[in-house]
């Protein structure tokens, strides 16, 4: 009896998943933009501390392109922000398991526009994250729902669009899932990298990473000036390569990389979906100091210690191989487009001897220590201290640790932490002793110095120290910004009849430690203002809160060091 019960019970256990799965139909979604569909960005391009989630549809360089829906869904998650992806709506799509996503939006459609508006009014908040219920806002495949424009940190007028998994919120490559874009063009592979891995390993002879110029094109790409490359110990390998598509000048990323040794697979990654909470393991996919150094990014073979990226596949010793003396190695690069489009760069690689040559000063420096990735490290100095999480760094690191005296402008120590080019996963805990002075403590910060930049990073201020959660590495130092933020009136000014003008538009600008709060209000009341701040502008669409005759409008900006500024004018309508 308990047997056949089991068994009713499992059948309609199966039978219920059978029911869900024909629910869900494979993705036949329509372009979300009424014009051709031009690529600026692919998914998971190259980008500074993240893969790229979605596609970057081109809209003619202006704003205000119908956005529409993908396929029918309901809006799940509508979002506002200064940054990030701005005027963002969020579809869930029931029929295929998916959920879209449309970023940087001009607008959302009229009856969306008013909804988040009045929500907006109601938290007295500009930067909103609202979740609908699923039944206020259906939507049917090819409805509009917001027009295209350059919000948040777009760095032009397009659509950014996304495909996920609605249950995971993985997000997933669009071109293999529902979309198709004209691509004929082979990717180009432009240099080639090889890295010794540990201290009895050499490239050309020396210590230190190897780097060739590769010309050619698709199945012909072949080292400049080279035929050979001469190794010895353990190497790994990383490729600089970009593709193109059909009608479309941009650079962007490619799909998928392998290599080969002696035509056995040891190595691949492929653009097809990942986790936003893996997605800062970009830097260590990536030759990140040869990033900071050249502005390029190089794709690695070798997985970090602390690398859980879950977009390799097969890879082989971590992705380096051992090259014996006496060896010759093919090895072969294989690249491809998310059309398949292949493009490769052959070459070999001939074992010698260690050359015996010293290796990195740093090794016999008393400043340089060692940090071990997945412990804590905590280290005290002259007038500072430093605090790692476990994990905090990819591999295990020589930094650097030590001050020296201050320069002009400088309220403490200039403080070292490492070096910029060394990139850091986790936030780790800066302190620094101020100096005595009689700036009052608010206005402190602690600021990194790099390439003759001054970049303010903050921190807290308690019994004479300041300290500061950060991802970076370099120099550090205590200083003050105790000048105000700078308002200034575009289209209108103090007095001024309005009745012409469909918005009020003001600059707002910080020359330092940067804006940290806006607070604008009309006749006594909070006024919504769209913040740009890549334009660092503020706009007030006029509406019904701006009254006939007499308003008063009142500004308020402080900056992170709690410098205030105020704009009143009497406007007229």
């Amino acid at each position: 009896m308990r047997l056949s019960r089991f068994l009713i019970l499992l059948f309609l256990l199966l039978q219920l998943n059978l029911n869900a799965q024909e629910k869900q139909k494979p993705a036949s979604y329509i372009k979300p933009v009424n014009m051709p569909v031009f690529l600026s960005g692919t998914f998971a391009e190259l980008r500074p501390d993240h893969f790229h989630s979605g596609i970057d549809i081109r809209v003619g360089g202006v704003e205000g392109a119908a956005v529409l829906a993908v396929e029918d869904g309901f809006v799940s998650r509508v979002a506002v922000s200064p940054g990030g992806f701005g005027k963002v709506v969020y579809l869930d799509h029931p029929s295929t398991g998916h959920t879209s996503v449309y970023a940087h939006l001009q607008r959302f459609a009229p009856k969306l526009n008013a909804w988040v508006k009045k929500q907006q009014y109601a938290q007295e908040k500009f930067t909103v994250n609202l979740l609908p219920e699923k039944t206020l806002f259906p939507v049917k495949k090819g409805e509009v729902i917001g027009y295209a424009g350059n919000s948040g940190s777009s760095g032009g007028p397009h659509l950014h669009f996304e495909i996920r998994d609605a249950a995971s919120q993985e997000v997933l490559n669009p071109m293999k899932n529902g979309f198709a874009i004209k691509d004929f063009v082979r990717p180009a592979i432009t240099r080639l990298a090889v890295y010794p891995e540990g201290d009895e390993s050499e490239v050309e002879g020396r210590h230190k990473p190897a780097f060739f110029e590769v010309q050619g094109w698709g199945l012909q790409h072949r080292i400049k000036d080279r035929k050979i490359i001469k190794a010895a110990g353990s190497v790994s390998f990383g490729i600089n390569t970009h593709d193109t598509q059909n009608d479309s000048p941009n650079i962007n990323g490619v799909f998928s990389i392998e290599l080969f040794v002696e035509s056995e697979r040891v190595f691949s990654w492929k653009a097809d979906r990942f986790s936003f909470d893996e997605t800062r393991y970009i830097n260590s996919f990536i030759d990140y100091a040869f990033l900071y150094d050249k502005n390029s990014r190089i794709m690695r073979t070798v997985i970090d210690p602390a690398n859980k990226l879950g977009m390799y596949e097969g890879v082989v010793a971590n992705g380096k191989i051992t090259v014996n003396p006496g060896d010759t190695l093919n090895v072969v690069y294989v690249v491809k487009d998310a059309n398949d489009n292949e493009s490769r760069i052959p070459f070999l690689i001939v074992g010698t001897g260690l050359s015996g040559k010293a290796l990195n000063a740093k090794n016999a420096d008393s400043t340089f220590i060692q940090l071990n990735t997945g412990k804590r490290f905590q280290y005290t100095g002259h007038g500072f201290e430093v605090d790692f999480p476990a994990d905090a760094l990819y591999k295990d690191e020589k930094l650097q640790l030590k001050n020296n005296k201050g320069e002009a402008g400088h309220l403490s120590d200039i403080i070292t932490v490492g070096s910029p080019d060394v990139a850091v996963h986790k936030n780790y805990r800066l302190t620094i002793k101020a100096g005595n002075n009689k700036i009052p403590t608010q206005k402190l910060g602690i600021v990194m110095l790099d390439k003759g930049k001054k970049t303010f990073v903050g921190g807290e201020y308690k019994d004479g120290f300041i300290t500061v959660s950060t991802r970076k590495l370099g120099q550090f130092a205590v200083m003050s910004d105790s000048v105000k933020p700078t308002l200034q009136p575009v289209n209108f000014k103090n007095q001024q009849k309005v009745d012409s003008l469909k918005s009020l538009k003001i600059t707002v600008k910080d020359d330092f430690s940067g804006i940290a709060d806006i607070q604008p209000t009309l006749n006594g009341n909070w006024l919504l203002m769209d913040y740009d701040p890549k334009n660092n502008l503020l706009e007030y669409e006029i509406d019904e809160r701006l009254i006939s005759g007499k308003n008063t409008f009142k500004l308020v900006v402080k900056d992170n060091c709690g410098n205030k500024t105020t704009y009143e004018a009497v406007i007229h309508r």
